[in-house]
């Protein structure tokens, strides 16, 4: 079968059951491993998607973080203290390289995850192409069953009848056994690939959360830094700041805001 590359090959299709040639169990035990199949495929579309998103969202944080620095920076407000401009000026620098690891982060999360994914989700197209190919069987088949039992039920014994039924019988053979041969090839290695699942995936995963471990980690580093010295060494020791002493800085920082000018009521 040949893949259509504008059609959306999406593993959606169950096995349908071909008695008398294949079992109960049989037909069931396939099914099952599809169904298994098709949740997977669909839960690695939902990843992709989401990892895309993530990624989206990022890159819009982080745009909206370059425009609050850059605002910042070129306002002019903190031009006449010195240690304001100071502090600007360092955000500026922080939120540019914080901006960088962006772009690396975005990348590697394509290296790492989408692309492998992507290249793990084309095997369901030739999980797909297989079962449509067994599907195609299944109709062969049963349609020269049922005209051989047709042909067998007619009182008519003349040569001629015999010849196509002898023809007829042996097409049917022929069909019977190309499907049984895949229905066996599948019921031996879709489930070998279904077990093996989690050794391809896992390394993705894994290496999502070691950029996002050095990505938010060197992000609050930069950041802590720009912190004065009496409250960074309070958040960033190993020491749990008390809740109290945690609600008397923000007190503190919010009473000095409402003494401010513009925030007095006129």
């Amino acid at each position: 079968m040949t893949w259509n590359p504008l059609k959306k090959n999406y593993l959606t299709q169950r096995p349908t059951s071909a008695p008398p040639l294949l079992s109960y169990a049989e037909d069931k035990e396939l099914d099952v491993v599809v169904q298994k199949l098709i949740y997977v495929e669909s839960a690695i579309r939902k990843l992709i998607k989401e990892m895309k998103k993530y990624i989206g969202a990022l890159t819009n944080l982080d745009r909206a973080d370059q425009r609050l620095s850059t605002n910042l920076i070129n306002c002019g407000l903190a031009q006449n203290n010195d240690e304001c401009r100071r502090i600007v000026e360092e955000y500026y620098s922080v939120a540019t390289q914080v901006g960088k690891n962006v772009q690396e982060i975005s990348n590697l999360c394509h290296k790492t995850f989408i692309e492998p994914l992507k290249k793990f989700r084309n095997e369901f197209i030739t999980i797909a192409a297989a079962i449509a190919k067994r599907e195609d069987l299944v109709t062969t088949w049963k349609y020269v069953y049922n005209r051989v039992k047709k042909l067998q039920e007619k009182k008519d014994k003349t040569a001629n009848h015999i010849a196509k039924l002898e023809r007829e019988r042996r097409a049917e053979e022929t069909a019977a056994k190309e499907l049984k041969t895949i229905h066996a090839q599948l019921l031996t290695e879709l489930p070998t690939f279904l077990g093996k699942r989690l050794e391809y995936i896992n390394p993705s995963i894994h290496a999502v959360i070691m950029i996002q471990l050095n990505y938010y980690g060197h992000a609050t580093q930069l950041y802590t830094q720009l912190m004065p010295i009496k409250y960074s060494s309070e958040f960033t020791s190993n020491t749990i700041v008390p809740e109290e002493e945690h609600q008397r800085v923000i007190n503190t920082e919010l009473n000095r805001l409402r003494a401010l000018t513009i925030v007095k009521d006129h």
